[in-house]
């Protein structure tokens, strides 16, 4: 894919054998704990809104509209730092321990 080419982010994070397609929403000034277990080789695009990730240390980084996240410890809360709901998707690896909790 150059550079030029529009990034179909639905064709990326398709559901399959192999990775998990979550999505999420977080209304305005909602808050997330991350779970460095459940999110440790997902990666998270931000679709829609302005979303804040907190590290353990207390930084604090701001990513609007078309960023890519990584929740590599130690990242502690997500937080929906605009005025409009965040939206993202995620994409993990599939596990059979995931699976199995999932259902």
């Amino acid at each position: 894919m150059s550079c030029d080419e529009e990034f179909d982010l639905d064709r990326l994070a398709r559901d399959s054998l192999h990775f998990r397609r979550r999505e999420l929403e977080l209304a305005s000034g909602e808050e997330l704990r991350i779970d460095a277990r459940a999110w440790r080789d997902a990666i998270a695009f931000v679709e829609s809104g302005e979303v804040e990730l907190e590290c353990s240390a207390g930084e604090r980084s701001r990513f609007a509209v078309g960023a890519v996240l990584c929740f590599r410890p130690p990242v502690r809360f997500l937080r929906n730092s605009g005025d409009e709901p965040a939206r993202l998707i995620t994409i993990s690896r599939r596990t059979r321990e995931r699976t199995k909790r999932s259902g």
